[in-house]
């Protein structure tokens, strides 16, 4: 993004929110909307399409886990009054029992981890700005 040719704007559903960047980043930043990881016993992989921000389940010790995360965003050049939508990698990241915070991810979007300990899982991602945003979420845990 070149802040000298174009500015930035999430929409929310698809809807674009035309608003100076720096309100939009502070209120996209504080507004968490977490969705529970609800995989039936068999499944392999649960996804998602929404706004949410976090995702949270239970995954046992040494459980693989992969989350792939992408986001809606869009782009407005002031100079045409064009906004042009498109989808881009989030950076995940997750955090659970005893401290554990993982967020090396592999490639963008996606971050793979092994489960140190039974328990609960919160997967999250950057840019906050995202937030609010229409994204694609899909976890599998082996």
């Amino acid at each position: 993004m070149r802040s000298d040719r174009s500015v930035v704007f999430f929409g929310l559903a698809g809807l674009l929110a035309f608003a100076a960047p720096t309100a939009a980043l502070a209120s996209s930043c504080s507004r968490v909307v977490m969705v529970r990881i609800d995989m039936t016993p068999g499944q392999a992989c649960w996804t998602y399409r929404g706004a949410a921000t976090t995702f949270v389940g239970d995954f046992s010790h040494g459980q693989r886990i992969a989350a792939h995360m992408m986001g809606q965003a869009s782009e407005y050049d002031p100079r045409s009054g064009r906004v042009t939508n498109f989808w881009r990698p989030r950076d995940p990241n997750v955090e659970g029992p005893g401290g554990f915070f993982f967020g090396d991810a592999e490639a963008p979007g996606l971050l793979t981890f092994s489960a140190p300990a039974n328990g609960t899982y919160r997967l999250s991602f950057s840019p906050c700005a995202m937030w609010g945003a229409p994204g694609a979420v899909k976890i599998c845990a082996r």
